[in-house]
């Protein structure tokens, strides 16, 4: 069996260690959170072609291994030394350059390029000083024994003294040529790797607060979020490149953000418990506003981990306020505030009270407009009165966060003014008034006093048709308005510090038996030469005389002997001397009837001789 094997298998056996680092860059990109993409849209077109781009550079970089190792590690002893011993001083050198500029305060792009440009000069040049002549000679002593092996003419004499006269004189261009040359292409290479550093996508992390500006855009698609190939159909004909959901129910509405450019940094996506807790552990949120306020906020606790929140129930109370307290350590809290001087006094009172840093609110979610529209704007004094209490809620909100709170203003939903239930909805918040009404809250300043505007309109509009009563709409539109929010949340609250991992104690989760008995079975293993905890020597109760002992020196035996015979064999040069050898030995014997030999018996007649 040791005689065959498939080549299939040696070939990707000889780049394991290859594949398995590349997958991390190849396959999976940003720590294993996002997958290279060369055909956006087409999922199992991109992994074919990314699998052969990933099988093609492993081997690439398997051969770029053997030769640097050659190159850096030869096998005369006294140059491995010499190439370790440089190569320890080498990166000696570099990193105390690097903690040199570090503490200099000079890590800026500028000095970064000139240290390495100086640096790679420099190691550049060391480098050719101390192998330049070993490689001339060599370059020469090759010449020569290749003129021998041609016959030592004339006109190969004059030609390689000539190019030996050529060698020796070394110009200044010739010497600084290479280096010049390289510190350009490094340069190019430097400046384009800024260029898509800087423009072009980047490893996942916290959305940038240029973001803002794209949040909120998005649209329902009708489609399978949970499918590949469906989401790659959406992006296709939608454009969408994030989905804010995943509902497995075929042909359901999912909310999906539209496609931005890879400079913007905008990886708008589906936001769970776990990466909500990373940002909104150990701090406050408050949301104050009207029912749609409240919708919003049971969609957020629904993405907290929350499951049941905002579920219908008849029997409570419909205007009360709600508090949660998530992992904890969050409260999470919802004022009922319908109108807005009502919004204004409870923010009042959580500004006065932030004086305390121990209850200072983190993020403050507002919203109102729809109740202010119903009760209280039906004469001129209303109206006065409104946008006087709207100034004073705009300095109300950047009061809050001049004291280090980010403040969400919620623009009124769309209102489906064909399902209002109330004569004195369809007079006074129809869809046309509250229209009017969120221009009133933007003419007075409500809208800049705030950090982030969640636009209540852009999640809603299409899907008016299934708010039940003109106003509220079903609990799967309000967590796309949540999900907007979560993905906001990365620049309007920084990331809390990370907590100090405390390392469990050394052997905490030792067991001294069980160690005892791996030790035992390690022991058999070794000393009796059986893999399989010593079951192999069953076979000698069947076969008599034979021991995994005997089976382990016959194999390695053989293998050497194999290896031994297949090394001359598979030598063209030595074999043909071996065969003439052969020749003359069986003609000397004169043997009267000696057997015509074919190339065959002759090979195994060498296999003989060698193994004897």
């Amino acid at each position: 069996m040791r005689s065959y094997s498939m080549e299939l298998l040696h070939e990707i056996g000889k780049t394991t260690l290859e594949t398995y680092l590349m997958q991390h860059h190849i396959w999976l990109s940003s720590n294993s959170k996002t997958v290279l993409t060369f055909i956006p849209g087409w999922p199992r077109i991109n992994l074919a072609l990314v699998t052969c781009v990933y099988v093609l550079l492993s081997r690439k970089m398997h051969n770029l291994t053997l030769l640097l190792r050659t190159i850096i590690l030869p096998d005369d002893r006294e140059a491995c030394i010499r190439s370790s011993a440089a190569m320890l001083v080498t990166i000696a050198g570099f990193y105390c350059t690097a903690f040199v500029v570090d503490e200099m305060d000079m890590t800026s792009l500028m000095s970064v390029g000139v240290v390495s440009l100086v640096c790679g000069t420099l190691l550049y040049q060391s480098v050719m000083d101390s192998t330049w002549a070993t490689y001339r000679k060599a370059v020469k002593a090759a010449k020569r024994k290749l003129e021998a092996d041609l016959g030592d003419s004339d006109d190969h004499i004059t030609t390689t003294s000539d190019s030996e006269v050529t060698e020796d004189k070394e110009t200044t261009i010739s010497r600084f040529c290479p280096p010049l040359i390289g510190a350009m292409v490094v340069l190019v290479l430097g400046l384009t790797w800024n260029g898509f550093a800087t423009t072009g996508a980047r490893s996942i992390g916290p959305l940038p607060s240029t973001c803002d500006a794209f949040v909120n855009n998005g649209s329902w698609i009708p489609f399978d979020g949970c499918n590949e190939a469906s989401r790659g159909m959406a992006y296709r004909e939608n454009q969408a490149s994030s989905f804010g959901m995943c509902l497995p129910h075929g042909n359901s509405h999912i909310w999906a953000w539209e496609k931005q450019a890879s400079h913007t940094h905008c990886r708008f996506g589906h936001r769970d418990e776990t990466q909500v807790k990373k940002v909104l552990n150990k701090r406050r949120v408050i949301f104050i506003g009207d029912s749609m306020t409240r919708n919003l906020y049971s969609a957020s606790l629904r993405i907290m981990g929350v499951a049941g929140s905002g579920a219908y129930d008849a029997t409570l109370p419909k205007h009360q306020g709600i508090t949660s307290i998530l992992w904890g350590t969050t409260p999470v809290v919802f004022k009922w505030a319908p109108l807005a001087v009502d919004q204004l006094a409870v923010l009042k009172e959580v500004n006065d009270n932030s004086v305390d840093g121990n209850t200072a609110q983190d993020l403050i979610v507002l919203g109102g407009g729809a109740w202010d529209r119903l009760h209280v704007y039906a004469t001129d004094e209303d109206r006065q009165s409104h946008a006087a209490t709207l100034k004073e809620l705009s300095a109300e909100m950047l009061r809050s966060q001049q004291q280090n709170a980010a403040v969400v203003w919620l623009i009124p939903t769309t209102i489906n003014s064909q399902a209002l239930n109330t004569e004195e909805k369809r007079d006074h918040m129809r869809e046309e008034d509250m229209e009017a009404m969120r221009s009133v809250y933007f003419k007075n300043g409500v809208l800049s006093a705030s950090s982030f505007v969640l636009d209540g309109p852009t999640f809603t509009a299409s899907r008016v048709s299934e708010s039940f009563d003109g106003v509220h709409y079903p609990p799967q539109v309000y967590d796309a308005g949540a999900q907007i929010l979560m993905n906001a949340i990365d620049w309007l609250l920084p990331l809390n510090e990370a907590e100090p991992v405390i390392p469990p104690q050394i052997g905490k989760m030792s067991n001294p038996m069980l160690g005892f008995m791996m030790l035992v079975l390690v022991g058999i293993g070794l000393f009796m030469f059986d893999g399989f905890l010593g079951f192999t020597y069953l076979a000698s109760a069947f076969v008599k005389g034979l021991k995994p002992h005997d089976l382990h020196r016959q194999a390695l035996r053989s293998s050497k002997k194999l290896s031994h015979n297949h090394d001359e064999l598979s030598d063209p040069e030595a074999n043909n001397v071996l065969r003439s050898r052969l020749a003359k030995a069986k003609a000397r014997k004169r043997a009267p009837k000696a057997k015509a030999k074919t190339p065959g018996n002759m090979d195994q007649e060498i296999a003989a001789l060698i193994g004897r």
